[in-house]
């Protein structure tokens, strides 16, 4: 078989060399993971601005996007590489009322923002309300449950244990650091799940004994993300969102326990900011000990001494 374009599928090197492969595409503004990249733009108007000006803003992003877009475009027809426009999404993030009536354009397809976004596996709604996303993968861990319940008198509590933790619960954990800020109504829906879990496992002891609550290995998760963020274990472009850390030029009661890590926490104003990632996790942060940070990084002794912090 001759590959003219695009590497074999199923071998061990595919993956590496499609990632060399597309390295240079992502330019300023163009992210990507594995086959999936996104172009992203903003504007930053201030709360005072005209609806003139709002306009003006928001057309000149556009069109800096369909400048990324025709760039996309451009490499893929240099490197071999076809990428399918009917299957490209928009979505327009913002808290503004005004209606948003202008579309980017890719290979001379119009891209009209759609209400939600499929990224990765996760979906993002315009005003970043994860309730919709919680509540379906609620249902598709309860459909798991249901065919585990079905052939529980097949296996010992230790192997519904196990089950329940690779097959259900892995669902209702996938990008929690992102979404653990939604709205209790809609967590107590993966409450409810594991719950049943819990009955359906059949011991009690074993069960509490093994499984931490939701909202516990949430808030561990979420710890941990910050703490690779933090100490630059990720993409630059993550690390520089951390806040920088705090100063204090004496020292008081106030500030004597204090970890050397404490960042700035900024005065929000929105609920939907307060819940989201940075400022919710910053504030469990500046609130941990120092005796949970190894002296040097390391990530797996961080988590297991964050977990003992917080059962305790």
């Amino acid at each position: 078989m001759i590959t003219n374009a695009g590497v074999p599928q199923g071998s061990v090197l595919s993956a590496t060399l499609f990632l060399l492969h597309i390295n240079d595409l992502l330019l300023p503004g163009i992210y990507g993971y594995a086959d999936d990249s996104t172009v992203v733009e903003r504007y930053l108007p201030s709360t005072q601005a005209s609806k003139e000006l709002i306009r003006s803003e928001r057309e000149a992003m556009v069109e800096r996007t369909n400048d990324s877009l025709q760039a996309v475009s451009e490499w893929g027809e240099a490197n071999l590489v076809g990428f399918n426009a009917t299957k490209t999404q928009a979505r327009l993030f913002t808290a503004k009322r005004s209606p948003f009536t202008l579309a980017p354009a890719f290979r001379n397809v119009s891209l009209e923002c759609a209400d939600r976004l499929q990224l990765l596996g996760v979906e993002i709604s315009s005003d970043l309300n994860f309730g919709r996303f919680i509540e379906s993968k609620a249902k598709i861990a309860a459909r798991k449950l249901g065919v585990l319940a079905k052939v529980r008198q097949y296996f010992t509590p230790g192997q519904l244990l196990m089950l329940y933790k690779a097959q259900v619960r892995s669902c209702v954990e996938y990008c929690s650091h992102i979404w653990a800020g939604a709205a209790k109504c809609h967590l107590a829906a993966l409450d409810s799940v594991e719950g049943r879990a819990k009955r359906l496992i059949g011991d009690p002891d074993l069960a509490n004994s093994n499984l931490q609550s939701l909202q516990h290995r949430r808030r561990v998760a979420s710890l941990s993300v910050f703490y690779r963020m933090h100490f630059g274990e990720c993409a630059q472009e993550l690390h520089e969102l951390i806040p920088p850390s705090r100063f204090h030029h004496r020292t008081s009661r106030r500030t004597a326990g204090i970890h050397p890590y404490v960042v700035q926490t900024s005065t929000v104003r929105t609920k939907r900011f307060a819940s989201s990632f940075i400022p919710r996790i910053s504030r469990d942060w500046n609130n941990l000990p120092a005796a949970v940070f190894p002296s040097d990084y390391d990530l797996g002794v961080f988590k297991a001494r964050v977990n003992r912090f917080l059962i305790n």
